[in-house]
């Protein structure tokens, strides 16, 4: 089947949409922005069709919607892809603005995809490996801290003037929700319970949080400290679990999992490949290529889509709660 994707927002996530497009061979590609540099450079990098003004397509020049636009605006375009009864994929949201209209559309026979990046992010799923082999035991508590300077988040632009410096639509506002994706799938459950604080303690030039600081309790007993900073001049995540039978420890930018065995006491090294990051990038490639695959595999009926949108809610309602304690 072929099919024609509709991009909306060609900022950098809809340019690496593009890329991860052509990467799993669908080629038929349009790009709608609504500001002329960015559909200028999708047109000149990636040679696709670009338009200014989504009236004027008709529901038969497009198959699939991915929406990569600011947070603030997931909600209109959620209700556009129902309202023309598309497939649709929607970056990582810091509000539940369109979701009421997906649970009201259930009924539709189409694939409704959150953004789920980290699940396809190699060290996570060998980490995902060793805790269901018992390697550590029981999992007890986790410690979690991921770190990194906003200016540093697009560096060929002003932070002050992107969506991820306004305090509705905050880096730190859309990162605690979407790192607890998979530290919900590492400890196969949900946030029971969360308290601490999100607030601003940096000079940055913005009145967005920068700094949120939680402690969780999960469904299944299993207690979490996290920590999400976008204040860090060196980038970092940093993974530690404690488990009845041993310590696994992970940090993104040493490449290794470190386990200690309580019993034998002794401590070994994983190493961890590394991936591809595109050019002025800091992520690598290979868990975007792999995120929109299963969304394409999904719209095939070849497999499910491994998040939905009400696992998505339980952890925005998370993030309400911690920035309303």
């Amino acid at each position: 089947m072929n099919l024609t994707f509709l991009i909306v927002g060609l900022g950098s996530m809809g340019k690496r949409r593009i890329r991860n497009l052509h990467i799993n061979k669908e080629e038929k590609i349009i790009g709608f922005d609504i500001r002329i540099d960015r559909r200028k450079e999708a047109d000149t990098k990636y040679n696709i069709q670009t338009i200014d003004d989504l009236k004027t397509l008709s529901a038969d020049d497009f198959d699939v919607i991915i929406i990569s636009t600011s947070p603030e605006a997931h909600g209109d375009y959620i209700r556009f892809a129902l309202e023309h009864k598309k497939h649709f994929f929607v970056e990582h949201p810091t509000t539940d603005d369109g979701y009421e209209d997906i649970f009201e559309h259930n009924h539709l026979d189409i694939i409704k995809a959150p953004s789920c990046t980290l699940l396809f992010y190699e060290p996570v799923k060998m980490i995902k490996k060793i805790l269901d082999e018992d390697t550590i035991g029981k999992i007890l508590a986790f410690q979690y801290h991921m770190g990194q300077y906003l200016p540093d988040w697009h560096p060929w632009e002003d932070y002050r003037d992107v969506y991820f410096s306004k305090k509705d639509t905050s880096a730190c506002r859309e990162m605690v929700p979407f790192e607890l994706i998979w530290l919900n799938w590492l400890m196969d459950s949900q946030v029971e319970d969360i308290s601490g604080t999100i607030t601003k303690v940096s000079n940055l030039d913005m009145d967005a949080e920068d700094i949120a600081l939680a402690t969780l309790k999960y469904k299944n007993g299993i207690y979490g400290n996290v920590i999400i900073d976008v204040i860090s001049r060196q980038p970092f995540r940093t993974l530690r679990i404690l488990g009845s039978n041993g310590v696994l420890e992970w940090e993104r930018f040493e490449h290794m999992i470190r386990l200690y065995d309580a019993t034998k006491k002794s401590s070994s090294l994983l190493p961890v490949p590394k991936g591809n990051p595109e050019a002025g990038y800091v992520n690598e490639e290979e868990m975007y290529n792999a995120e929109i695959k299963a969304f394409l595999n999904a719209i095939h009926g070849k497999a499910t889509y491994p998040h939905t949108f009400e696992e998505n809610l339980f952890n925005l309602q998370a993030l309400f709660h911690l920035i309303e304690t």
